[in-house]
């Protein structure tokens, strides 16, 4: 038998499930020709497919030096790479595949979902209509790219790409699901109803479908019904839906008054969100550590001469604690013809990933601006405007609204970088804030890794607050102040007041916002409470769990002052 028979004989074992025939044949090969590529693939293949992702690493690493130009070969050593989370080595794996052959759709794919995970976001839309192009049965692609456009804001982009693949390639499962997923989070509870009621039986408990059936009835004001829908959810769910499950029964238990069951959800949310990141606690003792470094480096007021050139539009930093009301206001402001807003996805933080790695100990704004010269901010401001022009085109004369709440934190930065602009800042109740930031499930980073407790939560407000008291007086920033119980209990003077600053004149779509957010989706934890009318509902809710808030409140009380709210 010759070594390419004995290979085939190896390969056959492998197609008909005897790993380890297969993989006692591929090391046959292998002892006589220890440089055959093919066979050392196949060890990396069912490394992969067993779980050994260092192994299959190793085998798949050999495998691609010695055969650069086999796609397959590429394509399976970039999926071990995803798998084991190295998405920046992963995608130029794929690229090695789709190169030695662009037919390989699998790679395409694959390159596609790389670039997904890397922000690449309009690269990963290419990969994935090309591989519809290609075969428009791949339900695969059209799921991500309705992902992609979900993540974009474009919902209906998103639903549209989804009922299009259904219509084409029939009701499958997975699209049905992030079908109904979507229509739940721009509103449409009829639409997202009909979708969960095509699902086959046997995916009627399917996480993603109890979860969603669990919103509708939260949305639908029946938290009875909600909470027996969570009861459905499957034992061995994933982490990541069992945490979702916590922080919504949170939710669902509040509204039906039980408030020592809800605090106990949420902090049981919190726990498994904190369990799940080893990390939590170094990171949330970074960001402190970066509040420490601004009031070091950036506490001074800057010293420099006014910027080379004004900026091609106006600017206003819009900013508040999370959990002060600033996705409400963001909507109201985006209603205006003459603004644009960033959706969290804040061209200063993007301004800061493009700076080299700061040194040991310091934050990289804090390291970088502290002895910032003319030229340098000079050449920060024009990548800032390359990157508004990225990410949001060509606004030339109109305003700016870079919203994130805690760019509260930047106005030491912000000074020295962008003297010609404003700060909105968005204050609320500390009480309800804080409690309401232990209530939601954020997406853990140095920030939001000091949500997990109460206690930690009530300090971080308060750091925050210190911080942005100092900046405020130093930074000789036009800074405006208003509270969301007054835009709730006077809307018209309130955003008139917030209009004004922002150097815009009225314009009556300000009033109607809410026309705009019919199957809006709201990246946020506030989408449900935005799309629904102004209420009161929110206002006071810590009254409810006073006794639960009792050993903060005495670090929350001189803010509370400070802001005018009454005490306990």
């Amino acid at each position: 038998m010759t070594l390419e028979e004995r290979f085939e004989d190896a390969r056959n074992s492998h197609m008909a499930g005897d790993l380890n025939g297969a993989a006692l044949g591929y090391q046959d090969v292998l002892s006589v020709d220890p440089d055959h590529a093919r066979a050392e693939a196949g060890l990396g293949v069912i490394a992969l497919q067993t779980g050994r992702l260092p192994d299959a690493l190793k085998h798949l690493s050999r495998a691609h030096e010695r055969a650069p130009d086999d796609a397959k070969i590429a394509n399976n050593l970039g999926n071990t790479l995803l798998a084991l989370g190295r998405v920046t080595e992963a995608e130029p794996a794929f690229d090695a595949a789709v190169t030695a052959d662009p037919g390989l759709l699998d790679a395409v794919y694959n390159r596609g979902v790389a670039r997904q995970r890397l922000s690449r976001s309009a690269a990963a839309e290419g990969d994935y209509k090309a591989v519809l192009a290609a075969d428009p049965s791949r339900m695969d692609a059209a799921v991500n790219l309705a992902a992609l456009y979900r993540a974009a804001e474009d919902p209906h982009t998103a639903i549209e790409t989804l009922e299009q693949a259904i219509s084409r390639i029939g009701p499958q499962e997975d699209a049905l699901l992030a079908l109904a997923t979507l229509l739940e989070t721009v509103g449409d509870s009829t639409g997202a109803e009909q979708a969960l009621t095509s699902l086959p039986a046997h995916r009627a408990g399917d996480p993603q479908a109890v979860l969603t059936k669990a919103r509708l009835a939260l949305r639908a004001g029946d938290p009875g019904a909600g909470l027996e829908i969570l009861r459905q959810l499957p034992g061995n769910a994933p982490a990541q839906a069992r945490r979702q499950a916590l922080y919504l029964s949170g939710l669902l238990l509040d509204k039906a008054g039980q408030v020592d069951q809800a605090f106990a959800a949420f902090a049981a949310g919190n726990n498994a969100m904190r369990s799940s990141r080893s990390d939590a606690a170094e990171l949330a003792e970074r960001y402190h550590r970066r509040i420490s470094d601004y009031r070091t480096h950036l506490s001074d007021p800057p010293a420099l001469p006014p910027p080379e050139a004004p900026l091609p539009f106006q600017l206003v930093f819009f900013c508040g604690f999370p959990r002060s009301g600033t996705t409400l206001m963001e909507q109201i402001l985006e209603a205006h013809p003459e603004t644009m807003t960033t959706g969290e996805d804040s061209p200063l933080q993007r301004l800061y990933e493009t700076l080299p790695a700061p040194p040991p100990g310091q934050s990289i704004d804090a390291a970088h601006l502290a002895g910032l010269t003319a030229q340098a901010r000079d050449n920060l401001r024009n990548r800032f405007i390359e990157i508004v022009g990225d990410r949001i085109g060509d606004i030339a004369g109109k305003t700016l609204i870079d919203k994130l709440p805690l760019n509260l934190i930047e106005l030491g930065a912000i000074a020295r970088l962008f003297p010609d602009s404003r700060v909105l800042v968005a204050l609320r109740d500390p009480r309800d804030c804080v409690l309401s930031g232990f209530m939601q499930p954020f997406r853990l980073n140095d920030a939001m890794a000091c949500f997990l407790d109460l206690p930690k939560v009530a300090e971080t407000y308060a750091t925050v607050m210190d911080l942005y008291a100092e900046q405020k007086q130093s930074s000789g920033l036009p800074i405006a102040e208003y509270r969301y119980e007054d835009l709730i209990d006077d809307f018209d003077g309130t955003v008139r007041r917030v209009i004004d600053f922002a150097g815009l004149d009225w314009h009556d779509d300000v009033a109607n916002y809410r026309d705009r957010l019919a199957g809006r989706y709201i990246a946020t934890p506030s989408y449900i409470a935005v799309t629904k009318g102004l209420n009161r509902q929110a206002i006071g809710r810590w009254r409810r769990y006073e006794a639960q808030m009792q050993p903060i409140l005495p670090i929350l009380a001189p803010y509370a002052a400070r802001f005018g709210y009454e005490a306990a």
